[in-house]
C-alpha cells in the first residue's frame, strides 16, 4: 500500500513538473530571444542557447518615442477601465445579490449573453459609433469599450462573493444604526475585498492584453503596446529581437501587478468578515 501511494505521489509530481516546464518554456524562449540579435534568433534550434547577449533590443525600444507613448496609453487605458469595472461590478453585484431590483433575472441573462458574443462581431458597430462621435483614435473610447466588455464578468464574480458573505453581519450593522453608505463602506467592502481584488486582476489583465479593439479603434495617438508590438511582424519577416523585448516589457507590469495584489487578496480572505 505504501509503495503504491509513493508511486502515485511521484507520478503526480512528475506530471505537474512536466506541465509546469511546458507552460514556462515559451516565456523562457521569449526572454532569451529578447537578448539576441536577429542573426542569433534565426540560428538553428541546437544553437538556441549559444549567443552573445545584447541589450540593443531594449535600448531600441526605450529610445523610441512611439513605444513610450504606447506604454503611457496602455497604462492609462488599463487604470481607467479597471477602476470603472471595479466600481460598477461591485455595485451591480450587491444589487443583484441583496436588492429586489425589478427585472434582475432578465438583466442577469442579458449579461450572460453579452459574455458569449464574440468580440469580433462588435468591431464594426463599435467602429461606426466611435467614428460618428468624432472620438476615433482617442484613448477614452477604447477604455470605455473594454470596460463595458469586462463589466458582465466582474458583476457575476462580485455577485458570487456577495452571496457567499454572511448576511447576518449586514443585518447587525443595520440594527446598530448604519445607513446603506456606511454599511457598504465599512462592512461590505472589507468582506468582499478578495472579490474586488480578483475583479481588478482579471480586468487589468484583459484590458492590458487587448489587441483587436485597440487596433480597430485607434491608430497613432491611442496606440497601445500590443498594437505597437505587432509592427515587428511584417510580410518581409519577423523582427524577433525587438518583438520579444516588447513582449517581455508588456508582460512585466502585469506580473508585478498580480504579485502586488496577492497581499490584499489574502488579507481580505482572512480578515474581511471580522472587520
Amino acid at each position: 500500500m505504501k509503495t503504491r501511494r509513493f508511486l502515485g505521489v511521484t507520478a503526480t509530481q512528475i506530471t505537474l513538473l512536466v506541465a509546469a516546464l511546458l507552460a514556462v518554456f515559451p516565456l523562457f524562449w521569449v526572454l532569451i530571444t529578447s537578448f539576441k540579435t536577429n542573426k542569433d534568433a534565426a540560428a538553428p534550434a541546437e544553437r538556441a542557447l549559444i549567443f552573445t547577449p545584447t541589450l540593443a533590443n531594449y535600448g531600441e525600444l526605450f529610445h523610441s518615442a512611439v513605444f513610450l507613448r504606447a506604454a503611457l496609453t496602455s497604462a492609462l487605458i488599463t487604470l481607467v477601465a479597471t477602476a470603472i469595472v471595479v466600481v460598477i461590478a461591485t455595485l451591480g453585484g450587491y444589487a443583484f445579490a441583496r436588492l429586489r431590483v425589478p427585472g434582475r433575472r432578465i438583466l442577469a441573462s442579458v449579461m450572460v449573453l453579452v459574455q458569449v458574443i464574440p468580440g469580433v462581431v462588435l468591431i464594426v458597430p463599435l467602429f461606426r459609433i466611435v467614428s460618428s462621435l468624432g472620438a476615433y483614435d482617442y484613448w477614452w473610447p477604447i477604455s470605455l469599450v473594454l470596460a463595458g466588455l469586462s463589466v458582465p464578468f466582474g458583476t457575476w464574480l462580485m455577485l458570487a462573493f456577495f452571496r457567499g458573505s454572511p448576511i447576518e453581519i449586514e443585518e447587525a450593522a443595520l440594527v446598530d444604526g448604519a445607513n446603506r453608505f456606511k454599511l457598504f463602506r465599512y462592512v461590505l467592502i472589507p468582506m468582499v475585498a478578495p472579490g474586488i481584488a480578483t475583479v481588478a486582476i482579471f480586468t487589468a489583465i484583459a484590458v492590458w492584453n487587448a489587441f483587436l479593439i485597440p487596433l480597430v479603434l485607434g491608430q497613432t495617438r491611442s496606440q497601445t503596446l500590443t498594437v505597437f508590438a505587432a509592427q515587428f511582424i511584417t510580410f518581409q519577416g519577423v523582427n524577433w529581437g525587438p518583438l520579444c523585448a516588447a513582449a517581455v516589457l508588456i508582460l512585466a507590469p502585469i506580473v508585478i501587478f498580480v504579485l502586488a495584489m496577492q497581499r490584499p487578496l489574502v488579507k481580505g480572505l482572512t480578515a474581511g468578515s471580522v472587520k
